[in-house]
């Protein structure tokens, strides 16, 4: 396995030589930009498998099973056929959208053109399995990095929820940030909902006992990103002290490029997310944190594109996924 880094003043240019360099068939695996221009990197599958190690290992074998899957869809171009698809998975990569994922969900969109009506219906059909929008446990803990948007995105579906006549409670369990209980409470007051504050995970526990009369509870934890053990610990005892029982959904922003959309699922897979709020669509599409989350099964229940109570939220749709993923 091949694996090389190339820059250059635009993409066309970076391109262009993993082209020269690796073949028609080599994956793009990531685009970044750096100072002055891009910086693509590009596999291709030249020699007999090593023994990789621990996340190198998962990226490698990827790669080998997918190349199959680009080596056809040149081929069909040479036929004439598969245009669109190739299209497709440029548009992904331009995107920023991981060159592995980008492959296997052009692989699953060829799989559904013959019953989709069109390529954006074929995409939609895709990002079915990856769409939810319903939240059904009735405690929800809400994770995620700092400045993701957990607080607005929490006060949000409490504002919908206590519209449609539930009973909800919210807890505040940020200890880091300054001015997180505060805010919480504020937002409380103004909608006549009860804030309870939670400063470790054995009060998190009392907490919600004493809570147990309330539709649905909504927890917010401490901000915590890759590379910040000590604030991620912290959400995990409070996610244990939760129980099983709790709902876990991560708050992830679309402005996240595919380096950090990768990091911030690897600081969270361990919690076992069942949901995902997507946030900040008013900044980026979010395709590389919408291809994560589709690779690994986590489905996007709603949509946040702004910061307003409760407008600038809407419930995730396969064909709007679709236009996020399609919007490069």
């Amino acid at each position: 396995m091949k694996i090389r880094r190339f820059t250059g003043a635009t993409m066309q240019q970076a391109v262009a030589q993993v082209k020269a360099a690796l073949g028609a068939e080599a994956v793009i695996l990531e685009t970044a930009e750096v100072p002055g221009g891009v910086c693509v990197t590009a596999a291709m599958d030249d020699e007999p498998a090593a023994a990789p190690v621990a996340r190198d290992h998962e990226l490698i074998g990827e790669v080998r099973r997918l190349l199959g899957v680009v080596r056809e869809l040149a081929d069909d171009h040479r036929r004439g056929l598969g245009s669109d698809l190739l299209r497709l998975h440029r548009t992904l990569v331009d995107q920023g959208v991981d060159g592995v994922i980008a492959a296997a969900l052009v692989r699953d969109t060829a799989e559904r053109l013959g019953e989709a009506a069109s390529l954006d219906a074929a995409v939609a059909s895709a990002l079915g399995g990856v769409r939810g929008t319903e939240l059904p446990a009735r405690v929800r803990l809400f994770v995620g990095a700092p400045g993701d948007g957990k607080t607005t995105t929490i006060v949000k579906l409490a504002t919908q929820a206590h519209r449609a006549g539930r009973r909800v409670a919210l807890v505040g369990a940020d200890t880091w940030r300054v001015g997180a209980s505060a805010e919480l409470a504020t937002y409380g007051r103004a909608l006549g909902l009860s804030v309870i504050p939670a400063v470790d995970q054995t009060q998190l526990a009392a907490v919600l006992e004493a809570a147990r009369d309330a539709d649905l509870v909504l927890v917010d934890t401490p901000g915590a990103g890759p590379g910040q053990e000590r604030e991620l610990l912290e959400v995990r005892a409070l996610v244990k002290a939760a129980g099983p029982e709790a709902g876990r959904t991560l708050v992830a922003s679309a402005a996240a490029g595919s380096w950090a959309a990768r990091e911030t699922w690897h600081a969270f897979a361990g919690l076992e997310p069942d949901g995902c709020v997507l946030t900040k669509l008013d900044l980026a599409p979010g395709g590389p944190m919408l291809g994560v989350l589709w690779r690994r099964g986590v489905p996007v229940t709603h949509l946040a594109a702004g910061r307003r109570i409760p407008d600038d939220l809407e419930a995730a749709t396969p064909d709007r996924l679709a236009r996020c993923l399609l919007a490069a």
